[in-house]
């Protein structure tokens, strides 16, 4: 099983984490005038963030299985 450290220096959490905070400021401060394109581009951020956080999860969970399993590819 990898370290906590490895996690957080590995490239997918990286990329999670940018990902994140991108849907954070485009979920925060908009900068469009019509209600409508606020609305798509907060409901756009809020299903980036839990598309981003369910697929780091699902990525790790695969990993920790192969680590436990033996098998390596």
């Amino acid at each position: 099983m990898r370290s906590f450290l490895q996690r957080l220096s590995s490239r997918k959490f990286l990329t999670a984490i940018a990902v994140q905070i991108a849907a954070v400021v485009a979920l925060f401060y908009p900068e469009h005038e019509s209600a409508f394109v606020t609305a798509a581009t907060r409901m756009a951020a809020l299903l980036t963030l839990l598309l981003a956080a369910l697929g780091y999860g699902k990525i790790e969970a695969e990993v920790d299985r192969d680590s436990w399993s033996g098998r390596s590819e």
